[in-house]
């Protein structure tokens, strides 16, 4: 074969109903952490944007290669066995604890939160690779017993079943107490649906949603308690809950970046002002570069913006979930439905929060904020699933 077929055969091994909308979505990302990162540059210099974009054109870069080695350079068969081995998740979680812990008592805090470590001009989010190895733990779960988990029966056999629960239990803990609930609440949502995606289970769905539904209510009347009653509330995280509430009363305090965001997103209308002319980005919107860099969008290009994000964001998790519906392995299907949960959870709370539909988590908008461990985890996350395509689309070619 030539090397024009070589190629050509290796182009077709490409899912590019993922890959396509995963380079638009990092190439615009960069177009807008610039964009968006121009109030900073009146604090800290006009090159800061300058510098943060091409942060984040290197995250970017290195997840293009994760991408490509996970893809090219590993079989199918030996690549699988190593990330789902016993020993790379047990070295994976040592890692995450003693992470997770450093953070906790020597990390660098960042808005209440002490969730970051510095090496050199990065910082690195523990909490953010938490959600790549929960990804991989359920799937070696499943290819250690080879079967579904019971959780039907989970009381009774609490001894064979004590992993799936105590493992991610510890982490969501560790995490909560930095504290981080916006990482805690992504994190946990993965955790339940990779449970929910092991058990198929539709008597375990059922009971799952009747207490989601039966919990809202009490989440909601919490919510309210605590604005009418939280007045003197100085922990970062409960103001941003009362701020949920009703942000206008807020106005000088907590509710304040809620309140801008809602000015961005008004001023955009249909087709926004424009690239670079944002006006809420100037200082009066903090964190527009991560948490509310929706709202930029919104306020640059309009409504359609927000359109072609969110719709490039759907294509993806539809497609990663069709993958998990198409292969029969347990592994690689629990693979699909976490990160297409990760992809999904992560998108509604950002722009939920910034439109006041949920309290702000501080969590970024995948592949479009700014940040590193996020491109780095989501890149990951994106190459196993990419990974999955091409080995099914290799199996059905060979029937």
């Amino acid at each position: 074969m030539n090397s024009l077929g070589i190629v050509m055969k290796n182009k077709s091994k490409i899912d590019w109903y993922l890959m396509i909308p995963y380079i638009f979505l990092c190439l615009f990302g960069i177009v807008m952490v610039y964009s968006a990162s121009a109030g900073i540059g009146l604090s800290f210099g006009q090159g800061e944007a300058k510098t943060l974009a091409e942060k984040q054109t290197f995250y970017f870069i290195i997840g293009l290669g994760i991408i490509f080695c996970v893809n090219k350079f590993f079989f199918n068969k030996f690549f699988f066995k190593l990330i789902l081995s016993h020993r790379f998740v047990i070295y994976f979680f040592g890692i995450l604890m003693v992470a997770l812990l450093y953070v906790k008592l020597l990390g660098k805090t960042i808005n209440g939160a002490a969730g970051w470590i510095s090496v050199g001009f990065f910082s690195l989010q523990p909490a953010e690779f938490c959600k790549f190895f929960f990804i991989i733990f359920f799937a070696f779960i499943l290819r250690k017993r080879q079967t579904t988990i019971d959780m039907d029966g989970l009381g009774k056999s609490f001894k064979e079943n004590w992993q799936p629960l105590a493992i991610p239990g510890v982490i969501l803990f560790l995490i909560a107490v930095q504290p981080d609930m916006g990482g805690a609440i992504i994190n946990f949502t993965i955790v339940f649906v990779m449970l929910l995606a092991a058990t198929r289970s539709w008597k375990t769905l059922r009971a799952c949603t009747i207490i989601i539904i039966l919990l809202v209510p009490v989440f909601y009347f919490g919510i309210e308690f605590l604005a009418k009653h939280g007045q003197n509330i100085h922990n970062y995280q409960l103001q941003r809950i009362v701020a949920f509430y009703n942000p206008f009363l807020h106005a000088q305090t907590s509710g304040d970046q809620l309140i801008n965001s809602f000015y961005a997103v008004s001023n955009g209308g249909l087709f926004g002002r424009g690239l670079g002319n944002s006006i809420q980005k100037m200082g009066y919107l903090p964190e527009a570069n991560t948490d509310f860099i929706l709202s930029i969008i919104s306020e640059e290009f309009g409504l359609v913006g927000i359109l072609f994000v969110l719709g490039l964001l759907y294509l993806m998790i539809v497609r990663m979930i069709k993958i998990g519906q198409r292969t029969n392995n347990l592994q690689y299907s629990s693979i699909c439905y976490g990160t297409a949960a990760y992809l999904t959870i992560q998108t509604l709370f950002n722009a939920g929060g910034a439109i006041a539909l949920v309290p702000l988590t501080g969590v970024a908008l995948p592949f479009i904020s700014y940040g590193g461990s996020s491109m780095l985890t989501l890149s990951s996350c994106f190459a196993l699933v990419l990974k999955i395509s091409s080995i099914e689309k290799q199996s059905r070619t060979q029937k």
